[in-house]
């Protein structure tokens, strides 16, 4: 039972262990972090139930690789393909609030395109629509923007859920970019504005803890961050704007 329990210690500290079965022992050589070192373990122990160990410890490794990696190019604002892959493989579609949108907002029948079917004149607005679940800390979801002059997306409370606007009011929380009138695009925090650069085409959104991350797909380069510090329900939102009629497009599921 000692046996075990050392070789466990050992394994799950990221040691280096190297066995062979010898006359009925398994001889086996590991420094683990501590300095430790298991020379020796009882055939009593199957070998099933190392190579069980150290397969969970190459894999405990490979995530913390992927971890150490993402936050170092992250750094660089730019996702390795490596990390890109494990971020989309997490990849959802929606269930759109349909019954809740605004009236101005159309979703097509496979609730895979958003328009703006009001009037394109005057200021801009953001009615939207969002999400119908809400959504998990560990997401990630794409969105289309092509060539549209206006658009936004991000993440909201549930009170923009029910209204179906993304306003200027400070009493409201969101986290969005944004694009106005086919020129500036923002990073919006309720009030506050925070002007970007280049202008995507298509649009990762990758919500993890509190981290909200918005890339440009096509080149995996950061466009910014979010810190949420809100610990209430956030929704996905998907605003046309108001300048064109030209479509989001997005993954939908189960519509």
């Amino acid at each position: 039972m000692a046996a075990w329990l050392d070789v466990v210690c050992i394994i799950s500290v990221g040691a280096l262990v190297i066995f062979s079965n010898k006359k009925g022992i398994f001889n086996i050589k590991g420094l683990s972090n501590n300095g430790l070192v298991i020379t020796r373990i009882l055939s009593t122990l199957p070998l099933t139930v190392l190579l069980y160990c150290l397969r969970e410890c190459d894999e405990q490794r490979s995530q913390n690789e992927l971890n150490e990696l993402e936050q170092e190019f992250d750094l660089l604002g730019v996702v390795p393909e490596k990390v890109w892959k494990t971020i989309r493989q997490i990849e959802v579609g929606f269930v759109l609030n349909i019954n809740s949108r605004h009236p101005e907002v159309l979703v097509d029948s496979a609730a895979s395109q958003v328009r703006f079917v009001g009037n394109t004149q005057g200021p801009d607005r953001w009615y939207c629509v969002t999400g119908s679940q809400e959504l998990s800390r560990n997401h990630y979801w794409e969105v289309e923007v092509g060539e549209k002059s206006s658009w936004a997306i991000g993440v909201v409370t549930k009170e923009i859920k029910e209204k179906n606007i993304i306003s200027e009011s400070t009493d409201d929380e969101f986290w969005i970019i944004r694009l106005c009138r086919g020129k500036k695009l923002e990073a919006v925090q309720s009030s506050t504005v925070t002007e970007l650069q280049k202008s995507p085409k298509k649009v990762g959104v990758y919500l993890k803890g509190n981290l909200l991350s918005f890339y440009d797909v096509e080149t995996r380069q950061r466009i910014h961050n979010f810190h949420i510090e809100c610990s209430g329900p956030l929704f996905a939102v998907f605003s046309p704007g108001s300048r064109d009629k030209g479509p989001l497009i997005l993954k939908a599921k189960g519509f």
